[in-house]
């Protein structure tokens, strides 16, 4: 190893560690990240009421309920009508169904899926919908009978109204209670208000207890945009809370998880879209689920449910925000004035996630990125240019590497000349030759430098555009590359798939790439003078190595091949320049 190879891993090293300070200086989130087991049982003994922006204390005891007379219910006289009504405001064009008031589709009006709007409600084969009530927890069947519609002309409420009656234990039916569902819209915003009231139709408490709860509200069964399969790359759902100012990952292994914390927010994330609720004052406690549904192999949904009470009037209003998973959308909420529902330090923005080791470095390409993509306004363009400034603050560490490798080349007859006197003694060989490079101070993995040097860049680039919602359906060249945040295909196989690669496409990109790194390596990697181990080393890491990434990155985003080619072609023309000035001055 020679000492421009340990300078590049010494620096290597250091930009990482001194990466570590900055991010835990500067760009460290705020929060500690915690996974939580499926066997969580932490309780929570006391039920608050506070503001509707504040955190909620979950009861996951039975304390209260059991002093309640547990109760069933039965349906109003009403015969309302049931029918879809479809509304539209600034973000979004909603479809109702009066058959429990709820939600069956929410596209969202500025963000396209092919030709079409993203559709955030993903009801598979089912006719659930979203936002559904049910009287008792989430086991139980969701109210489906017709509602009473009604809007306000001139204002983005929509109501939904229905009587029913509590069954005693005694045998008695009580007066009728009304359940009341509205929602609110607001201009210019991806968060909506949904307010939830049980009244009574005198002023007399009754026991709201069914089956533990007084209701639960659902939030699910999928949501959008649609997919094929979540795959973790291209497409996959998480699931987080807000407890305090940390951020709760609930993994779901057995299909069903249940939060018993403190919370401001709970979520169902995707890769570029979220939908995120805040809880009514009377939540009791959250559970998430990706259970299967009709028509969905996996489905992500959220249950919000209310504790039992006993009272003539509950009135709990929840808040959702579904649409762009991104921070320009998601910081206004952490400043009141910011915001029409007076929401501060929500840190929706959590939701977004960031790389934990390599974070500060995505924020600096992100911030020239966007700087490039002002003065042009092309990301494909605007990659090419940080590529271009990648190659200019890296240039003098490659460029001593480039000189060496094309000393590597004046040498190969004084190698020849060793190799013919020594091709019977392997041993004296590989001695020779490593006496011969020390004494030209050359070194035959130079070329492999400038790879170990890219590595932390192209590892927090692929963080960056694998999630960079602005990059999605970011178009570099029409009709070829038209979204960089996912793979170009020139050829769709169809219906047939490469047996054991699973490649439904041929893809020009990755054809690109493989022919600039080779042309590279013929630059940047000479051929060793030795022969046995060496030189296999060598040639595995002039041809095998490209290879080998090609399968890799062959699905990869748009963008981080652009960047790794037009990188390539770089550096090849690079060498080019010092090969041919070296042999003028030869």
């Amino acid at each position: 190893m020679d000492k421009n190879t340990f300078l590049a891993i010494i620096l290597s090293v250091v930009v990482i560690s001194v990466g570590f300070v900055i991010q835990t200086t500067y760009f460290m989130p705020e929060e500690d990240i915690t996974t939580v087991s499926e066997n969580s049982s932490e309780q929570i003994s006391e039920v608050v009421e506070e503001s509707d922006s504040q955190a909620i204390v979950l009861d996951t005891t039975e304390d209260a309920e059991e002093k309640l007379e547990e109760v069933a219910f039965e349906m109003g006289d009403e015969n309302y009508v049931s029918k879809t009504v479809e509304a539209e405001t600034d973000k979004f064009i909603v479809t109702f169904n009066t058959e429990g008031g709820i939600i069956t589709s929410l596209k969202l009006k500025e963000h396209m899926k092919g030709l079409h709007p993203v559709d955030m409600i993903q009801p598979g084969d089912s006719e659930l919908g979203s936002f559904g009530i049910s009287l008792g927890d989430n086991t139980e069947s969701y109210l489906k009978e017709a509602y009473d519609y009604k809007h306000e002309s001139g204002t983005d409420t929509y109501s939904f109204i229905r009587n029913y009656r509590v069954k005693l234990s005694d045998g008695n039916v009580s007066d009728p209670f009304q359940i009341k569902k509205s929602y609110t819209f607001f201009p210019d915003q991806y968060m909506f208000e949904l307010r939830v009231e049980l009244i009574n139709s005198v002023n007399s408490a009754i026991p709201l207890n069914f089956n533990g709860k007084s209701y639960t509200l659902f939030a699910g069964p999928q949501i959008g945009p649609s997919f094929e399969k979540l795959d973790g790359r291209n497409e996959f759902r998480k699931y987080y809370s807000l407890s305090g100012d940390k951020r709760e990952e609930h993994k779901l292994k057995k299909g069903v998880e249940e939060s018993a914390e403190q919370i401001k927010w709970a979520a169902i994330v995707g890769k570029y879209f979220t939908m995120i609720g805040i809880p009514g004052s009377g939540t009791s406690n959250i559970i998430w689920s990706n259970s299967p549904r009709d028509g969905l192999n996996e489905a992500s949904e959220m249950f919000f449910a209310r504790s039992a009470t006993k009272s003539s009037r509950v009135e709990d209003v929840y808040r959702f925000y579904v649409g762009p998973k991104n921070n320009s959308n998601l910081t206004q909420y952490n400043i009141s004035s910011e915001n029409p529902f007076g929401f501060s330090d929500m840190y929706l923005d959590k939701a977004v996630d960031s790389s934990s080791w390599l974070g500060w470095l995505e924020f600096i390409l992100k911030f020239f990125m966007e700087t490039f993509y002002k003065l042009i306004p092309n990301y494909g363009v605007a990659i090419i240019l940080l590529t271009i400034l990648i190659k200019v603050v890296f240039f003098p560490i490659t460029h001593k590497s480039y000189e060496s490798t094309s000393k590597m080349q004046s040498i190969q007859p004084k190698l020849k000349e060793i190799q013919t006197k020594y091709k019977n003694d392997p041993n004296k060989l590989n001695k020779e030759t490593a006496a011969l490079y020390k004494s030209e101070g050359v070194n035959p993995m130079g070329g492999c430098l400038p790879l170990l040097i890219q590595m932390p860049i192209f590892f927090a680039l692929y963080g960056l555009l694998n999630k960079y919602f602005d990059l999605r359906g970011a178009v570099f060249i029409p009709g070829w590359i038209t979204d960089l945040s996912a793979p170009e295909s020139i050829l769709n196989f169809g219906n047939f798939t490469l047996p054991i690669l699973g490649w439904n496409d041929l893809r020009l990109l990755p054809i690109l790439y493989l022919g600039t790194q080779l042309l590279m390596s013929k630059f940047t990697q000479a051929p060793s003078g030795g022969g046995g181990q060496s030189a296999m080393q060598t040639k595995m890491l002039t041809l095998g190595m490209p290879i080998m990434f090609f399968f890799i990155l062959y699905d990869m985003p748009s963008g981080l091949l652009i960047y790794w080619t037009f990188s390539n072609i770089l550096t090849a023309a690079q060498q080019a320049y010092i090969s041919q000035r070296n042999k003028r001055k030869a």
